[in-house]
């Protein structure tokens, strides 16, 4: 029993040296073949990202003077809007004030506002009574549109 027993413990200590170190050098061979895949997969982003990166520097300079008009553009037309909006607010107080010294009704603006103008008169009109009218100055808008051709 003895021998047996010895016999089973040198078979713990007996070794495949080479069958264990295949088994490494497979692992070892199947780390190196995806390292170099790796590689050149980086090796081609590389070189796309340097020429993604150098087409779109080129486009940004092209445009650049195109965006730079489109701005003046913009800019120049939210300038004219605000010069609009103030004439139109002008417009409109000095129309509420000719409504109210014609006594027009807000219900039905034409009618009311030709009805002054549509009515029989007496062949004596009181001159006296008349009020100066007070000029209307508009901001022009054409201001930002000289000189700004480019």
């Amino acid at each position: 029993m003895l021998k047996e027993v010895v016999n089973d413990y040198a078979d713990y200590f007996k070794l495949d040296l080479a069958n264990g170190f295949q088994t490494v050098q497979d692992v070892i061979d199947n780390m190196i073949t995806r390292l170099e895949e790796l590689t050149s997969v980086l090796q081609m982003i590389k070189l796309k990202n340097n020429d993604c990166s150098t087409i779109v520097t080129e486009d940004i300079c092209r445009y650049r003077n195109e965006v730079t008009i489109l701005s003046k553009k913009i800019i120049t037309l939210s300038e004219v809007i605000t010069k609009l909006q103030s004439n139109i607010e002008i417009l409109e107080k000095q129309v509420g004030k000719a409504e109210a010294d014609f006594g027009v009704q807000t219900d039905n603006k034409l009618k009311s506002f030709l009805k002054p103008f549509l009515k029989k008169r007496d062949i004596n009109p009181n001159n006296g009574s008349l009020i100066p009218h007070e000029k209307i100055v508009f901001s022009s808008v054409l201001d930002n549109f000289e000189g700004n051709n480019t």
